[in-house]
C-alpha cells in the first residue's frame, strides 16, 4: 500500500515584517580651534546625536568630528578618512552634514567623495541647502554651491594675509618659537643657560667644526633643544640662520602658497620682508652673525640672501652623463673642482681632521695610491665582530697597482706595540712617536716623527675556530 504525501499548509504571518532600517552617520567639521568654534562643535555632535537616534527609521552609526583643520584638503582630517572608510566598508547607508563648506571647500574634493559615495549606494544630505546626492540635479546645485564655498575659502585667506601683513608693516612680529627665548608678555626674553649654548654653537662653527661635530659635542655634554630631546643637524642648520639671535627680526621669511594646497613656501623675492631692528635682547652681535653666513657659503657654496645663508642640500651630480634619480634632491654645484678637492684634503689627515673614530682612522695609508685604509667590521657566527683594514677605493683610484692586504686591526695594534717597544698598544704613544703608516702589499712601513723608518711585514693573528652559542 502506497505511502499517503504530507499535507503542508502556509501560515502567513499574522504582524507585518519590520522595516530595514538605515544605518546613519554625520559628519561634522571646525576650522579652528577657539571656545566659540569648539563649543559649536560639541552642539553639531550633540544635534546629530538626538537626531538620528530619535528617528525609528535610522540606525545610529555615529557622528565623526574633524577640529581645527582646513576643509580645503581631505589629508589632515582623519575623522572625514574614517568616515569614507567606513562607508567602503559596507558600514553606512546615509551621511548627513551640515552644509557643503563643512564637507569641504575644494570643488573637485566635494564632487569626488560624493560621486565615490553615490558608486557604492550611500547617500549624502546637506541640511542647510536642502539637498541630497541621490536627487535629481543634486549634483550640479552641489558644483554651484561648493564653487561659492572654495571661492568663500580664498576670499577668508585673502584677508587673514592681508592682515598679517599690515602688521607686520606697522612691526608688529607673531609669537615664535625660538631656542634662546622665551615669550613672556608678547616679547623675546632671553634663556640665559640657552643663550650660553647659542654663543658656544656660533664660535665651534667658525672655528671650523661642522654640524655634527657640534651636535655630539652638545649631547656629550647633555645640552637639550628646544623641545628637550638631542641636537640634530638639522636643528643646528636652523639656528646658524636664525637673525633673531642678533636682536633683530625678519618677517615674511615664508609664506602659504594657496588657501588649497597649504604648502609652505621660503620667501625668495616673491613677498616683500620686514626687517624690524633692535625688536628684543641680543644673544650674538651681528659680526658673528655675519661671520658664519660667509662661512657657510664657502663650505656649501651658496648664496646669501636677504643676509642669510640659502639653505643647503645633498648634491648629486650626474656621472658619465648619466642623470639621477629624480627622488633625490639636488642644487646647482657651486664648488669648483679646486674647492672640492681642497676640502676633501681636510678630512685624509690627523693635522687638520682630529674627530675620527678608532685608533688608527687617518693613520694607516696605502703606499701606492695614498688613500686611508678604512674599516670593516666582520660578524661570527658566535655573535662576535672584529674589525679589519681595507683600501677601500684601491680599485678606483690605482687598480693597476698592488692593492695591500686586508688587516687585522688586533694583530696591527700588538705589531705597533712591538715596534715602538711598549708592552701593550697605546693610542697617544703612537701618534707622540709615530707620523702614519704605510702598507705595501703585506709589508708595513712604519715612519717614525723624527724621520727614521722601520720595515716589517705584517704578522696576522692566529685564526680562531668560533662556534656559534649552543642555545
Amino acid at each position: 500500500m502506497a505511502e499517503k504525501a504530507p499535507k503542508i499548509t502556509k501560515i502567513e504571518p499574522a504582524i507585518a515584517s519590520l522595516p530595514i532600517r538605515k544605518r546613519v552617520a554625520a559628519y561634522a567639521r571646525v576650522s579652528m580651534e577657539t571656545d566659540r568654534l569648539m563649543h559649536s562643535l560639541s552642539a553639531q555632535v550633540s544635534y546629530y546625536s538626538d537626531l538620528i537616534q530619535r528617528n525609528p527609521e535610522w540606525q545610529y552609526a555615529g557622528v565623526y568630528a574633524d577640529s581645527a583643520v582646513s576643509g580645503t584638503g581631505i589629508s589632515n582630517r582623519q575623522e572625514f578618512k574614517r568616515l569614507i572608510a567606513d562607508c567602503d566598508k559596507g558600514l553606512i547607508d546615509i551621511v548627513l552634514v551640515k552644509s557643503i563648506s563643512r564637507f569641504a571647500r575644494n570643488t573637485v574634493d566635494l564632487l569626488e567623495t560624493v560621486r565615490h559615495l553615490k558608486e557604492i549606494g550611500i547617500e549624502v544630505r546637506f541640511e542647510k541647502e536642502h539637498i541630497s546626492s541621490f536627487s535629481d540635479g543634486g549634483e550640479l546645485m552641489l558644483t554651484l554651491l561648493a564653487s561659492f564655498a572654495q571661492e568663500e575659502s580664498r576670499s577668508i585667506s585673502e584677508n587673514c594675509k592681508w592682515g598679517i601683513r599690515k602688521r607686520y608693516e606697522s612691526g608688529q612680529p607673531k609669537n615664535c618659537i625660538c631656542y634662546g627665548y622665551r615669550v613672556v608678555d608678547g616679547k623675546l626674553e632671553i634663556v640665559p643657560d640657552e643663550a650660553e649654548i647659542i654663543r658656544q654653537i656660533f664660535d665651534w662653527y667658525l672655528a671650523g667644526d661642522s654640524c655634527y661635530i657640534i651636535c655630539k659635542k652638545l649631547n656629550a655634554s647633555g645640552a637639550k633643544s628646544y623641545y628637550g630631546k638631542k641636537f640634530t643637524g638639522t636643528v643646528l642648520s636652523y639656528i646658524l640662520r636664525q637673525e633673531k639671535y642678533t636682536g633683530n627680526m625678519l618677517l615674511q621669511k615664508f609664506y602659504t602658497e594657496s588657501h588649497v594646497s597649504h604648502k609652505e613656501r621660503r620667501n625668495n623675492g616673491e613677498l616683500p620682508m620686514f626687517l624690524i631692528h633692535d625688536s628684543h635682547p641680543a644673544i650674538i652681535s651681528q659680526e658673528t652673525f655675519d661671520a658664519v653666513q660667509q662661512e657657510i657659503a664657502r663650505r656649501y657654496g651658496v648664496p646669501i640672501v636677504n643676509g642669510i645663508a640659502a639653505k643647503d642640500t645633498y648634491m648629486h651630480h650626474p656621472k658619465d652623463g648619466k642623470k639621477p634619480k629624480s627622488s633625490y634632491p639636488r642644487r646647482k654645484a657651486y664648488w669648483s673642482d679646486e674647492q672640492r678637492a681642497n676640502h676633501a684634503e681636510i678630512y685624509k689627515s690627523r693635522e687638520t681632521y682630529r674627530h675620527f673614530r678608532y685608533d688608527l682612522s687617518l693613520f694607516i695609508k696605502c703606499e701606492t695610491c695614498g688613500q686611508n685604509m678604512t674599516v670593516k667590521t666582520k660578524y661570527y657566527a658566535d655573535g662576535t665582530t672584529e674589525l679589519w683594514w681595507e683600501c677601500f677605493k684601491h680599485h678606483r683610484v690605482s687598480a693597476s697597482t698592488e692593492r695591500p692586504k686586508t688587516m687585522q686591526d688586533a694583530a696591527l695594534k700588538k705589531q705597533i706595540a712591538a715596534v715602538l717597544e711598549i708592552p701593550e698598544f697605546d693610542a697617544e704613544i703612537m701618534e707622540h712617536r709615530l707620523s702614519h703608516i704605510s702598507i705595501l702589499g703585506d709589508m708595513l712601513t712604519f715612519h717614525f716623527r723624527d724621520g727614521h723608518t722601520v720595515t716589517q711585514q705584517y704578522i696576522p693573528s692566529k685564526r680562531q675556530y668560533r662556534r656559534k652559542a649552543e642555545k
